[in-house]
């Protein structure tokens, strides 16, 4: 860590007659000032001194080898100093992490509060004419709307303040609060006990006590979400449409108003009502079948990824019109995954080609700009996942590896490293649920395993939170369609397994449990929930139909 080094230059050094030649001798006479003590050749030939004299470089050799064994026990102290430091700050980024994560959480019930409140207020903004005549002849008054509407705004606002006070009382319970004291007050300690003596074996032992308490593993730093309701069941719902041709993908608005999904090469538009679906628009462009998609949660359009190797902005004009961009053809083979970031500036892309793709959204132009290739997948790529600070992405594939990339600058991601994994199987899909957690699920094993940082930023499988499904399977699931998804607000996690739809929500202890396994008897079952988390919406190859499910809850 530290290099030793003499503060005078060598060639600055001047013999005491200062006849301006290399230093040869040195004079071991305490009567003697600085370089008086210091002889060329030429003042070794005329000087005389009963001292003793020494060879420049082997007084030099003498004395760093003197102070780098002295130094030794300084070095070695400061890096323990530097060490707990270092852990100190990992602390306060965690905390940091999962300070923003709250806040979210937060951000998400006002967000939702204000929907339900307007939800609430628009039933009172529709009437049936009949109701109102009704009402006028027989001179009845309408203030029992105003009261009824009070009494749900009430209701509603008690629901959402005790949500929202229990995740402000959280900040007061953070572990890692506690953990950063420890860290600081065994600092503190030491420096008390160093100087108290001099003594190498009590600061070799008080620097090990340091060590042990901050390798502690450190687990579930904030308590989970308590929340009021929780899944109760699926229950078949809406009308069921007939499509012959394969669908790959189904997605939606950030109303959940609009419905997107594949039909073979093409792209079908559909109105969703209360679980209702209605085909209003299809969009042709493609020239093989489509296997993935996303809509943007900002702004009305949505992005299509295909076989062709083909990438498409679809963005909405008016009630008629859905334009495509200009298509990009980076990928060669079949694409297999595509994620917007939160600001949607950016989309990633991967594929069949063993590589992924980062481009520049830019929507007000309606078109796709190449920004980099990422490839150490050595076969296709299956799924992406971006954590909550979009600063780490995560894939897994066909190779049966998941690698972790990091974001260098806002346009350039860079690889940092292969994660170890007790399942070596290719797979499925790729999820982070927060900041430093994902879960990977396996294309065959009748597992989800969860991956976690805990002492270090290298994410580790936590065994002990591996959640096994309760009905095993012998068989091979297809990769493309139904993503894993993540409900923040409604605390549950829906994925596919093998001919399962499969609910999972996550425990107060952090683990994870299984609440619902739909058999569909269909091994291509595609799918998805919408954003509100109230309707569940799946096609399968065997009925070749569209079924809504309502999702409820207790």
């Amino acid at each position: 860590m530290f290099k030793l080094k003499m503060i005078e230059n060598v060639q600055d050094l001047d013999c005491q007659m200062k006849h301006k030649y290399p230093i040869a001798q040195v004079v071991l006479d305490p009567q003697l000032q600085q370089n008086q003590r210091l002889l060329c050749q030429q003042c070794i030939a005329d000087y005389e001194t009963n001292a003793k004299t020494i060879g420049f470089k082997k007084v030099i050799q003498d004395i760093e080898y003197k102070k780098k064994k002295s130094l030794e026990s300084i070095e070695y102290l400061i890096k323990q100093y530097i060490n707990n430091i270092k852990s100190f700050q990992t602390q306060i980024g965690t905390l940091k992490s999962n300070i923003i994560e709250q806040l979210d959480h937060m951000i998400d019930y006002t967000k939702y509060w204000i929907l339900n409140l307007k939800s609430t207020g628009s039933q009172y903004f529709e009437y049936s004419l009949f109701k109102e005549l009704d009402l006028l002849i027989n001179q009845q008054s309408t203030q029992n709307d105003y009261i009824n509407l009070r009494n749900q705004i009430k209701n509603l606002n008690d629901c959402w303040n005790t949500k929202i006070n229990s995740k402000l009382e959280i900040f007061k319970s953070f572990q890692v609060y506690q953990q950063c004291k420890n860290i600081l007050n065994n600092l503190i300690e030491l420096s008390q006990d160093l100087q108290q003596t001099n003594s190498s074996p009590v600061i070799q032992q008080n620097i090990n006590s340091v060590t042990e308490q901050d390798n502690q593993v450190y687990n579930n730093l904030i308590p989970q979400q308590n929340y009021q309701q929780s899944f109760s069941k699926l229950k078949l719902f809406g009308n069921s449409i007939k499509q012959l041709d394969i669908c790959n993908a189904i997605v939606f608005d950030q109303k959940s108003k609009i419905m997107v999904s594949t039909s073979k090469n093409d792209i079908k538009i559909w109105n969703f009502n209360n679980g209702i679906i209605k085909q209003i628009h299809s969009l042709q462009g493609h020239s093989k079948q489509v296997k993935c998609l996303v809509y943007s949660q900002i702004n009305n359009y949505f992005v299509s990824g295909s076989v062709d190797g083909q990438i498409r902005i679809w963005k909405y004009y008016n009630d008629t019109q859905w334009q495509s961009s200009i298509p990009q053809n980076e990928h060669k083979e079949d694409i297999y995954d595509i994620i917007l970031t939160q600001k949607e500036d950016q989309l990633i892309s991967c594929s069949q080609d063993q590589s992924i793709k980062v481009w520049m959204v830019d929507i007000n132009k309606n078109e796709l700009k190449f920004l980099q290739s990422l490839v150490k997948h050595i076969d296709g790529v299956c799924s992406l996942s971006l954590n909550r600070s979009e600063k780490v992405l995560v894939s897994c594939g066909l190779d049966a590896n998941i690698i972790i990339w990091k974001k260098k600058t806002n346009t350039e991601w860079i690889f940092q490293y292969v994660v170890n994994q007790s399942i070596q199987e290719v797979g499925s899909h790729v999820k982070f649920l927060r900041e430093n957690q994902f879960i990977w699920l396996s294309q065959v094993s009748n597992t989800i395993c969860v991956f976690e940082t805990k002492q270090s930023d290298f994410y580790q499988e936590s065994t002990e939170k591996r959640v096994q499904f309760r009905k095993n399977f012998e068989g091979y699931s297809n990769l493309e369609g139904f993503p894993i998804i993540y409900n923040r607000f409604r605390n549950i996690i829906c994925l596919r397994h093998m001919c399962h739809i499969c609910i999972l929500e996550e425990q107060n202890d952090g683990y994870f449990s299984i609440v619902e396994e739909l058999d569909c008897q269909d091994w291509s079952i595609q799918g998805t929930i919408t954003n509100d988390g109230q309707y569940l919406v799946l096609w399968g190859d065997e009925k070749k139909i569209y079924e809504t499910y309502k999702i409820l809850y207790q």
